[in-house]
Order: C-alpha cells, then sequence, then structure tokens
C-alpha cells in the first residue's frame, strides 16, 4: 500500500491538511458564544411583541349567576300611521290654448308670475278680426234696413210692423172693401158680372201680396238673426286675441282672498305665429296642493276621508299638515296598490308642484300597545329575542317588532305580560334558563 504524500507544514512539525478543522471548530465556538450572549442580554425580536390585553371574563354573580340590568314592559299609546311616498300635484293644473289664429302681437306675464283669473297673458294681432267685425256689422245693417230697422228686434216683434208688409195690409184691406161695395150692388142688378169678375180677382191677387210680404218679412228677420250670430262670432273670436286667465267654476280651498295661479311655463314669444290649439302658457293653483299616494291594498280599511296626514319634503326641515280628501275606488292591478289624494295647504309657496314627498296617514290610536327599551332585543343567528325574567332565570322569548322610537320598541307578537322584567345589557351571555342577577348601579355624587 502507498503512503500518503505529507509534506511538512510552515512549522515544520503539523501536516498541511490539518488547518480546515481549525477554522471549523473556531466558527464553532464563535457562533456559540454569540448564541449565549445574545439569549443571556434578551435581545430576541420575538421578546419585542406586544401581547394583546386579556379578554375581561364575563361578569358573574357569585354562584355563576350573570350579572344583567333589567326594565319593565310597559303599555303605551301608539298612533298608528300607514306610511307612502308621491308626487305633489298642483290643485288645479292649466294649460292655456290660443283659439284663433294669428301673430302674438305682446307677451304680458312670464315664468314664475302670480296672476289672476281674467288677467291678461299673451295678445294676438286683433286687426283681421276687427275687419271681420266690422264687415259682420255692415251685413247687418243692410238686413235691417231692408225691413225699415234700425237696431235688431227682440223675440216679440210684430212682423206686421215692417214698412212693406203695412203696404200690403192697405192694399188688402182696399180690395175688400170695394169687394164687400160690389157684393152689396151686385143684388140690386147694377153690377155685371165681368166687374164682379175683376173686383174678386184684384182681392185675391192683394191676399196673395200680403201673404208673401209676411213671408219675406220673416225670411228678413231670420236674416237679421243669422247676421247678429255672425257677428257675435266674429266679435267673440276678437276677444279671443287676448288670452287671459281662466275663472275656475269650482271653490278652491285656501283661496278665501282671491284664485291665485303662477305661470310654469311659456311657450310663445312675440312675433310667433299661432293657430288655434297651440299651446300659450301652463298655468297651477299652488296654494293648495295634491299629494298622490299609492297605498297598498292591504290598508285599503283603514284609510278614510278626513284623516290628517304628515307630510314631508326634502325642501322643507319640518312636517305639514294635510288631509285626506279623496279614495280611488279601484285597485291599480299592475301594482296592486290605491290612489290616495291629500289635500296640503300651501299659503306660502314653499311647497313646489312636481316635487317628491313622504306621507304618513294617521288612521288610529292603540291605547295599550307593548313596548320595551330599545336595548332589550337581541339578534342571533337571523331572529330577533328578548330575554324575560322569572324567578332569577331568563325566558328565550323570539318576537316580532314594530314602531320604534329612539327609545323604546313595540314588540307585536308574542303579546308580553305588562310589568314583565326584560333584560336590557349582557344578552350575549344568556340562553333559556340561564341565573341573572341585576346589577346595582351606584351614582357619582356631585360635588
Amino acid at each position: 500500500m502507498s503512503q500518503p504524500n505529507m509534506t511538512p507544514g510552515p512549522e515544520g512539525g503539523k501536516p498541511a491538511r490539518a488547518w480546515p478543522r481549525v477554522a471549523f471548530f473556531s466558527v464553532l465556538a464563535i457562533a456559540l458564544s454569540a448564541g449565549v450572549y445574545l439569549f443571556l442580554s434578551g435581545k430576541f425580536q420575538g421578546d419585542k411583541r406586544e401581547k394583546l390585553p386579556d379578554e375581561p371574563a364575563p361578569v358573574r354573580a357569585p354562584g355563576s349567576a350573570v350579572v344583567v340590568t333589567m326594565e319593565t314592559v310597559k303599555p303605551r299609546p301608539i298612533q298608528r300611521a300607514v306610511e307612502a311616498t308621491g308626487t305633489l300635484f298642483g290643485y288645479e293644473e292649466v294649460t292655456v290654448t290660443a283659439k284663433v289664429e294669428g301673430r302674438v302681437k305682446a307677451v304680458h306675464r312670464d315664468v314664475g308670475d302670480q296672476v289672476k283669473p281674467g288677467e291678461l297673458l299673451v295678445e294676438i294681432e286683433p286687426t283681421d278680426f276687427e275687419q271681420a267685425v266690422q264687415q259682420d256689422e255692415r251685413a247687418l245693417q243692410v238686413e235691417l234696413a231692408k225691413l225699415g230697422l234700425q237696431q235688431p228686434p227682440d223675440a216679440g216683434f210684430d212682423l206686421t210692423k215692417v214698412p212693406t208688409v203695412m203696404q200690403s195690409q192697405v192694399k188688402l184691406d182696399t180690395t175688400r172693401s170695394r169687394l164687400d161695395r160690389q157684393t152689396r150692388l151686385r143684388g140690386s142688378g147694377s153690377i155685371s158680372p165681368e166687374e164682379m169678375e175683376s173686383v174678386t180677382g184684384d182681392f185675391r191677387a192683394a191676399q196673395a201680396e200680403y201673404a208673401n210680404q209676411l213671408l219675406l218679412a220673416r225670411a228678413g228677420l231670420a236674416t237679421v238673426q243669422l247676421k247678429q250670430s255672425t257677428l257675435a262670432i266674429a266679435r267673440l273670436k276678437l276677444s279671443e286675441t287676448k288670452v287671459v286667465v281662466p275663472t275656475p267654476t269650482r271653490p278652491v280651498p285656501g283661496s278665501e282672498k282671491g284664485v291665485v295661479y303662477s305661470v310654469t311655463a311659456r311657450k310663445v314669444s312675440e312675433g310667433t305665429l299661432v293657430r288655434a290649439g297651440n299651446e300659450v302658457c301652463k298655468l297651477v293653483i299652488d296654494r293648495t296642493l295634491k299629494l298622490r299616494l299609492p297605498v297598498p291594498e292591504r290598508f285599503g280599511p283603514e284609510i278614510k276621508t278626513g284623516q290628517p296626514v304628515s307630510v314631508t319634503t326634502a325642501a322643507l326641515g319640518r312636517p305639514v299638515s294635510g288631509t285626506v280628501a279623496r279614495i280611488n275606488p279601484a285597485v291599480d292591478p299592475a301594482t296592486r296598490t290605491i290612489e290616495v289624494e291629500v289635500q296640503v295647504p300651501n299659503p306660502t309657496g314653499e311647497l313646489k308642484s312636481g316635487g317628491f314627498a313622504k306621507a304618513a296617514i294617521l288612521t288610529r290610536t292603540d291605547p295599550g300597545a307593548i313596548t320595551v327599551p330599545l336595548t332589550a332585543p337581541y339578534s342571533f343567528a337571523g331572529t330577533t329575542r328578548v330575554f324575560l325574567v322569572d324567578q332569577g332565570k331568563v325566558k328565550d322569548v323570539p318576537v316580532t317588532l314594530g314602531m320604534q322610537t329612539t327609545e323604546w320598541v313595540e314588540v307585536v307578537q308574542p303579546a308580553l305580560p305588562s310589568g314583565a322584567r326584560v333584560v336590557t345589557s349582557g344578552q350575549a351571555l344568556l340562553a333559556d334558563g340561564t341565573a341573572v342577577t341585576v346589577r346595582e348601579t351606584v351614582e357619582k355624587e356631585k360635588p
């Protein structure tokens, strides 16, 4: 076996391959020393972590009873209300249209103006209509002249007073006298049959003339009446060149000092050519508004005409009072709701038609509704419950809640006994049958 090559080291006595061992053990010794130093000096990073405070242990009374606070179930009078949202409308909303065709001469009112019935809104050029009135007046005068009249006669006018009829009446009377005289002479033989026949013919002709004149007078009178109607229409059209505010025929609530309209839209300008039926202005009576509410049909039996309503809007920071005015007897098949109309007084015009409003219709008052403090109900796993205290133990009672305020809430179901005690704190530690004790409240002394 061959011997390994042992070359003397720099010191002459040690072999050259011994230096790695020395380095290894030196590094190991240094590492151990550092570890011992760090351990002893407590410089590990893990020791610098802050510990979370321990959760407080549930407060329990001696004998493992949970300390809670309790209050008494109280009956209170509660005002029942049906809540709904709707839109405000003017008491009356009117679209004023032109009745005649023409060019707008002047616009007297604009959006936002307050107007009263009869006030002028828009004026249409009246020249053509004035000429038409004059033409019809002349035509009427011609027909009156034919009858020998200056003014249109009344309904009891006697046609025999017409000059032409009077003339024919005189002729008829003359021929009748001649006929009577000739008839008397005929008996004595003083007149020939030819003369008698001539007188009789004249009388019959006079009768026909009189009847004809009566017919002509009657026709003339009818023509006068026709011309009167034509003239009245022409005058009406002339008056309609002035578009005025309409006058309501029914009484308007809140208008004891007179009906006032607000102009909400103006559709024409000066020089605009309008035709009959074109929109001119839109008006609204807004001193009393109508709030139309879609109410679910299940509340129909509770709502009656005359019930008070509390109305709130985003524009006002306070509620306003209204009254149920009308209830639609039919249910909307699309929404299954009943439309309820509420009259809302608006004497200062603060509310605007077209606005959104919430309403609470005050239907009835329950004198003894069962209520508990707002902190009594406890929700867990999707159910709401309260804990009743009976002989030092609690009973878990699922409940259905109703009306709520900032201090109490109504329990609709089940019917809790009046005077029962309910837990108002510590519900998370309770279960059905848990023993409890009442926490004593210590009031701080006032300085």
